[in-house]
């Protein structure tokens, strides 16, 4: 499965002065990517990533597989600091179960350019992120067809 991050808009600023530094850590069962830094001038709490990510897919699920995590792919925002400890941001929750589906049926499947709203500690929506999501079997991911 290949995730592309394309960028945030409106993301919660946890400083009172200056501007945010936001980063994504990306979630898909066992394996974690990590965006690069938004540190371009301007950019604050309307990041651009344009960054691509691969993940190895096991479809369907093992048995013994966390339910909770099953089929979810998880976009934790933060903002990083340089002298104390990161800044939670927010996060997204996508669920891919029908993308890898269609992807087993047909081979390959497609989630264009969608935006996602940003979840906050608290359960309110504070921005969003733009994200975009395919599937193929011919990308030498694992997958076992029924």
């Amino acid at each position: 499965m290949e995730v592309t991050l394309f960028g945030g808009k409106g993301l919660l600023s946890t400083h009172l002065f200056g501007r945010i530094d936001p980063y994504v850590v990306i979630q898909y069962g066992n394996e974690e990517h990590i965006s690069k830094i938004a540190h371009e001038i301007g950019q604050g709490s309307k990041p651009e990533w344009n960054e691509r990510f691969k993940f190895k897919v096991h479809y369907p699920a093992d048995a013994g597989d966390d339910n909770q995590r099953k089929y979810k792919l998880f976009l934790q925002i933060m903002d990083h600091d340089r002298f104390t400890r990161d800044d939670y941001l927010g996060q997204t929750t996508i669920y891919v179960k029908e993308l890898l589906e269609l992807g087993v049926e047909n081979g390959k499947a497609e989630l264009g350019t969608q935006k996602y709203r940003v979840v906050l500690k608290d359960g309110t929506y504070y921005g969003e992120i733009r994200v975009g999501i395919s599937f193929s079997t011919a990308t030498g991911l694992y997958f076992n067809k029924i």
